[in-house]
């Protein structure tokens, strides 16, 4: 146990420099984080014998060890300080109580087909992005709404698609990748989504106005007469959306309520004078915790960990430090960001209703214990808790292998978002490597794959992987990941009957009760994962057996196809032969036949 003679001798040896500091418990444990401007003056502090407040006396009563990070600027201090405080979510600090991403509409107008997507992963790649939106429910109504007038494709890799997808069918989606829409009508399209996510009314209406003009120039009035009806349409859409006029400019409206052991503060996202959502954060406090002291450690953990920010943060009341605050907001932003506290006026009235929206939130979650908006599934929190994660899984994969004897084998992977299927990302693969059966193996291949192509296309990883099996099936899915860099993401198996839990960590088993709600979230994505392995097993055997596999390739009709099951009998001997044997078959050429046998040796 280290004594606080030795604590002394830690403070006196630190610098007078930036940084972060964090006290922690005999177990090691981080029981508070704080900045400094110099580390040496401000942490000397806690060990004076009088004037400390009843919060940092009660800390230095537990207070064992001192571990400090040395940073080049005050403001790096206080992006750390933030980060880690919501990493260890400390006793002693405030931190928010909050494991959610936010979500933002991304659209890179530079792809081949650029496409609208949703997504938690805010990048520096180039592309626009849109947000933050709290709600992904409310962002989809949003999508929803606008594409019946401005039917633009919402897919992530409209190159691949094989044909037109059902948003086609329902007036959703022009599908580009089909060329139902030539590429300059297309882009078009996502211009004037571009400008409805703006909020630039008068820009969206210029643009259709033209387009409406040219197709009458060129007689098309069928066309000019369709985009003078999405005119109206959208005009009308836009201004149910446009609740508040300010000037189009982007603010967070900022308001808070109390309780004496809690604090809800909450944030009105208005962009281009468009409120596109709310979101609410909680607080553990006590009584002796101002208002001030809440909104300032919303302020720094929030703010300096958001990718995109407002051109105006409207706070309820003043924080200390405000002007320096701001200009470190600015420094990595194309704009100022300005921080300040209406007096009058229409903004004063948003900040009123703002706290408003604040008591009525806090008093949900105090009668009803839960959040207004994408409460985190019992399941999910469950799991952070018992494998001991930095974060809520919020996002979740799961893998299995279906095979019969090594004849078909495939491979699923699922994807489950807070806890609920989500089976538009569902993927299916099939087996390459092993024509014997093999589960390691072939489990394996499969993640290899599958975050082989993620790390390609830039797509965020997931927070927890799950895999069905024992404890070899695991270790073979973590050298997958080991071969890609990727062994940090975490991982867990469910050994079949016993339903056991198996981690890198944990290779003893962790055994959950049956009324557990992580082990049944693991349970139900195991089963999903199975399932839909089985499904796509099934579909390749029904068709080897039926021939329709050979439905696929190139050149093949419905005479040849049945002249080639007729001549070897089955497709595993049509596989087995030679370009001279498909050329001999009636009907067949010597190029049908080189073709067909290239795409056997490829598929």
């Amino acid at each position: 146990m280290t004594e606080m003679t030795e604590l002394t001798r830690l403070v006196k040896d630190l610098p007078n420099l930036p940084g972060v500091y964090m006290w922690k418990d005999e177990s090691g444990k981080v029981l508070y984080v704080g900045k400094a401007k110099a580390l040496r003056k401000r942490v000397s502090s806690y060990l004076r014998k009088r004037g400390l407040d009843r919060k940092t006396w009660d800390l230095m009563q537990h207070a064992q060890d001192l571990e400090t990070i040395i940073t080049s600027t005050e403001r790096e201090a206080l992006i750390v300080e933030a980060t880690l405080i919501r990493k260890y979510q400390p006793k002693y600090n405030l931190a928010l109580k909050d494991d959610r991403r936010h979500a933002w509409i991304r659209i890179n107008e530079k792809d081949p087909i650029p496409t609208v997507v949703v997504t938690r992963d805010f990048e520096r790649d180039g592309a626009t992005y849109f947000g933050p939106y709290g709600s992904t429910r409310r962002l989809e109504r949003l999508l929803d709404a606008v594409r019946r007038f401005i039917p633009v494709a919402t897919c992530r890799d409209p190159s691949s698609a094989k044909r037109e997808c059902m948003d086609y069918h329902v007036g959703r989606c022009s599908a580009p990748c089909k060329d139902r829409i030539s590429l300059d009508d297309y882009r078009s399209l996502i211009a004037q989504i571009v400008l409805f996510l703006n909020g630039d009314e008068a820009g969206l209406s210029a643009m259709m106005q033209e387009e409406m003009q040219r197709a009458s120039e060129a007689l098309d009035f069928e066309k000019a007469a369709a985009i003078r009806d999405r005119i109206d349409d959208i005009q009308i859409l836009m201004r149910k959306q446009r609740v508040f006029d300010t000037e189009g400019v982007d603010r967070d409206i900022i308001g808070i309520a109390r309780t004496e052991s809690s604090a809800l503060v909450e944030v009105l996202t208005i962009r281009g004078g468009t409120l596109i959502g709310s979101d609410q954060f909680y607080f553990d406090v006590d009584l002796e915790t101002t208002d001030v002291q809440v909104l300032a450690s919303f302020f720094e953990q929030y703010y300096f960990t958001l990718p995109k920010l407002p051109a105006e943060i409207i706070l309820p009341i003043r924080i200390p430090n405000q002007r320096v605050l701001a200009n470190w907001l600015s420094e990595n932003e194309e704009h100022v960001v300005r921080i300040h506290v209406p007096r009058d006026g229409r903004l004063r009235g948003l900040v009123k209703m703002a706290n408003k929206n604040a008591i009525r939130a806090l008093r949900k979650i105090l009668i009803l214990g839960e959040r207004e908006d994408e409460v985190i599934d019992d399941g999910v929190k469950e799991l952070r808790e018992v494998l001991g994660l930095k974060r809520a899984p919020f996002h979740i994969e799961g893998f299995d292998i279906a095979n019969i004897q090594g004849i078909d084998s495939t491979g699923s992977c699922v994807v489950f978002r807070n806890g609920v299927p989500d089976n538009k990302s569902y993927r299916m693969f099939r087996i390459r490597s092993k024509e014997t059966p093999d589960d390691y193996a072939m489990m394996n291949e499969v993640v290899y794959r599958r975050y082989h192509g993620v790390l390609q296309r830039g797509d965020p990883l997931p927070d927890l992987i799950v895999i069905d099996g024992g404890k070899g099936q695991l270790n073979s899915a973590f050298e997958a990941l080991k071969r890609l860099g990727l062994d940090y993401v975490p991982m867990v198996s469910i050994a079949k009957r016993e339903e056991i839990l198996f981690t890198r960590d944990h290779l003893e088993g962790i055994y959950l009760g049956t009324d557990s709600h992580a082990l049944r979230l693991i349970q139900h994505i195991r089963d999903e994962a199975h399932r839909f392995a089985q499904r796509y097993h099934h579909k390749l055997r029904e068709r080897h057996v039926t021939g329709s596999v050979l439905e696929d390739a190139p050149g093949i009709g419905p005479k040849r196809r049945a002249a080639l099951l007729r001549t070897f009998g089955s497709v595993d001997e049509v596989r087995r032969a030679t370009v001279e044997d498909l050329a001999a078959v009636d009907g067949m050429t010597h190029r049908a036949a080189q073709e067909l046998r290239d795409w056997l040796d490829s598929s």
